[in-house]
């Protein structure tokens, strides 16, 4: 595909490492899913101020309900963590994922509501 085409459609993933491009499609999931509520989804480069080490990071809510962050360390280590006031998950909580995949279908299946 040309680089013409790819900005067509919005965005091109020719620059982003693999990291930008699993943190990118998880936002764009969150998006999708309206977990842009409030303050939208942000996804920024990050780095931990106690074990220097970066990581992408996908910020996403749900007004009154949800708050969460999405941490991609490598496409096969990513940590959601979350609080919420739905009843069917812990108020507050993190899982890790060891796929892009696996992470997407966590997000749709707690907070993506019908």
């Amino acid at each position: 595909m040309s680089t013409a085409v790819l900005q067509l459609f919005g965005k091109s993933n020719m620059n982003m490492s693999i990291r930008q491009q699993v943190a990118q499609n998880l936002a764009d999931t969150c998006i999708f899913g309206g977990l842009n509520e409030v303050y939208g989804v942000n996804v920024e480069k990050t780095t931990d101020s106690k074990s220097k080490k970066t990581f992408w990071s996908v910020t996403f809510c749900q007004s009154r309900v949800t708050d969460g962050v999405i941490r991609v360390y490598s496409p096969s280590f990513i940590m959601v963590k979350w609080q919420t006031g739905d009843r069917s998950l812990a108020a507050k909580g993190q899982e890790v994922f060891h796929s892009e995949e696996a992470a997407k279908t966590f997000l749709v299946k707690n907070f993506v509501k019908a």
